[in-house]
């Protein structure tokens, strides 16, 4: 019998060091948790995954009453995680899980944190919660296993940007978005170098990448939560809600309050 299991994890303030004899993958779903583990500290919020292998030590501390994360067992045992693994030519032993690692979820993927957590809300019977238990495993370990390829792939083309290591590191530093000098020490580049691959691969500057960037959070969150304007302009590094607000008119064509009444959130 598979022991993979999905829980919405309630982390509140609690804190405490432990391993487990599985990996394991955390995903940020409501506040702030405060990790550590054998390569440094990350905070864990809504786009933010961690990645534990089997026996990786690590200590954790919820940042408030609200904080809540989305954890998936993994049982490497698993003939459903067993068929992934023949059909994608995958060692998830070798490649998702040979290193501990911390991986930004591109606003896309956000959703199916919303719909994991639905879902086992749903489940009343054993029956579907072992079903749902696997389906959410492999969705979110196919999906891990992909974006950790994308990157690596992109990493070994020569004369080009690494898109994926390019928005982790923004996602990174919303609140305090990185100039063109920390972005080219990054990425190891010369910034008259990092200007010239960002126009040539993404059409933009350095600068209106990071701007996109910070504007597709904005425009995520205030479709799929209901947080305040101020807090977000905030998050995003804006001083002024003015200036986000402005920011984000001349992205997207309307006023940020406009993109919150098309899902009807208040």
């Amino acid at each position: 019998m598979s022991l993979t299991q999905a829980r919405c994890n309630r982390i509140a303030r609690r804190s405490g060091e432990h391993c487990h004899d599985h990996p394991q993958l955390m995903l940020g779903w409501r506040g702030a948790m405060d990790y550590e583990f054998s390569r440094g500290s990350e905070r864990l919020v809504l786009g933010q995954a961690a990645i534990l292998p089997t026996r990786e030590p690590h200590s954790y501390l919820g940042r408030g009453e609200d904080s809540e994360v989305l954890v998936i067992d993994l049982d490497t045992d698993d003939p459903c995680l067993a068929s992934l693994e023949k059909s994608c030519s995958l060692d998830l032993r070798e490649s998702l899980f040979a290193a501990p690692r911390a991986l930004s979820l591109p606003p896309t993927l956000l959703p199916m944190v919303e719909f994991a957590t639905g879902q086992l809300k749903l489940a009343h019977t054993p029956e579907q919660r072992a079903l749902i238990n696997q389906q959410l495993a492999v969705l979110f370990v196919s999906q891990c296993s992909q974006l950790l390829a994308q990157g690596a792939g992109e990493a070994l083309r020569p004369g080009r940007l690494c898109a994926a290591a390019l928005d982790a590191f923004i996602d990174e530093r919303l609140a305090s978005p990185p100039d063109n000098a920390t972005l080219a020490d990054a990425l190891h580049l010369g910034q008259s170098q990092l200007h010239l691959l960002c126009q040539r691969q993404f059409g933009v500057s350095p600068q209106q990448y990071v701007m996109n960037r910070r504007l597709q959070w904005a425009r995520h969150w205030l479709r799929h939560t209901r947080r305040p304007v101020g807090e977000i302009a905030l998050d995003l590094g804006f001083a002024e809600v003015s200036s986000f607000s402005r920011a984000f008119r001349r992205r997207m064509g309307h006023a940020p309050s406009a993109e919150r009444r098309v899902t009807g959130e208040c």
